[in-house]
């Protein structure tokens, strides 16, 4: 049974508000409060799309991974002696974040874009990866979160070794990260049932991206036959299943996300996941209004 629904990062309804990034020369240039001010604005904004979410019944939501952006970059403690997980202003936001989350029960998840590759052949991508994952785990422990969704990574010319390079980096991580980490498979590389190979040496949770699997299957096995492992793979985190939804803009196998969720295939999800709970995420242009339209098709309040 579907329990929350929910989509990433942008609310398109409170536009023209948007997430401010941040350059570090703009730092230099404008000193380390002009970088203050873009964080204190995105976490405001943070604040202001989950109270829009809970009036509309919305209980999930991934945050923008640029929430804070720059501060693992090491020259803003070097030139200007400043850690974001000192500033007062900053963590009295995030724990203003958390009381929202923890009162209304809002699953929060983050995703650590393309670039954190954690079986990649160069140590120095492996090694800022990790440093990434930090900051993500940093940053949702203090917002309330308990999802942070990663992919495989390459291939490299050799799927196995990869996929090896994966386990031994997943198996060396702190513990707290590996508490909030969750694997998904891809529209291109790893199917599902590598990522569940993985789970079998690692035990990371792993996230099913429907279209994804649509997409990069290899025919290899029967969804229907294996969605319990999906489910077992989640048993240790006490969190139900956190599913992916999308459907293809211009056709079922087309990996470029169409602006909504089409019926039938929301419907096929459903008949998957019957008598199972889970969340899910909708990955869709229109943000917030393609979950608004699937909780209508519902009859969800």
């Amino acid at each position: 049974m579907l329990k929350r629904i929910g989509y990433a990062c942008i609310n398109t309804s409170l536009k023209p508000k948007k997430f401010s990034d941040c350059r570090l020369n703009s730092v230099y240039k404008y000193g380390i409060n002009y970088l203050r001010d873009k964080i204190i604005n995105n976490l405001k904004l943070t604040k202001e799309i989950l109270n829009w979410n809970i009036n509309n019944g919305i209980f999930m939501y991934r945050v923008t991974s640029k929430l804070l952006p720059l501060v693992t970059h090491p020259d803003l403690l070097n030139d200007f002696k400043w850690r974001w997980t000192e500033d007062e202003d900053i963590l009295k936001l995030m724990e203003d974040v958390k009381d929202i989350v923890k009162k209304n029960n809002i699953r929060l998840s983050m995703h650590p874009d393309q670039f954190t590759v954690i079986n990649s052949l160069n140590e120095k991508v492996v090694e800022n990866s990790i440093i990434n994952l930090q900051y993500h785990y940093e940053v949702l422990s203090r917002l309330g979160g308990t999802d942070m969704i990663i992919h495989t990574g390459g291939v490299y010319g050799n799927k196995s070794a990869a996929m090896e390079r994966f386990i031994k980096t997943y198996n060396s991580l702190d513990n707290n990260i590996k508490k909030y980490l969750r694997l998904e498979n891809d529209d291109k590389s790893y199917t599902l049932a590598d990522v569940l190979y993985i789970n079998s040496k690692t035990s990371v949770p792993v996230v099913l991206d429907i279209h994804h699997h649509v997409c990069n299957n290899n025919k290899e096995m029967d969804i229907k036959k294996e969605i319990n492992k999906v489910v077992d793979s989640w048993t240790e985190t006490e969190l139900i299943p956190k599913l992916h939804i999308s459907s293809g803009k211009e056709g079922k196998y087309d990996k470029r996300h169409h602006d909504y969720i089409k019926e039938e295939d929301m419907m096929s999800l459903l008949d998957l996941m019957e008598n199972i709970d889970f969340d899910l995420m909708v990955e869709a242009k229109m943000k917030e209004k393609a979950v608004l339209k699937i909780k209508d098709f519902l009859n969800l309040k």
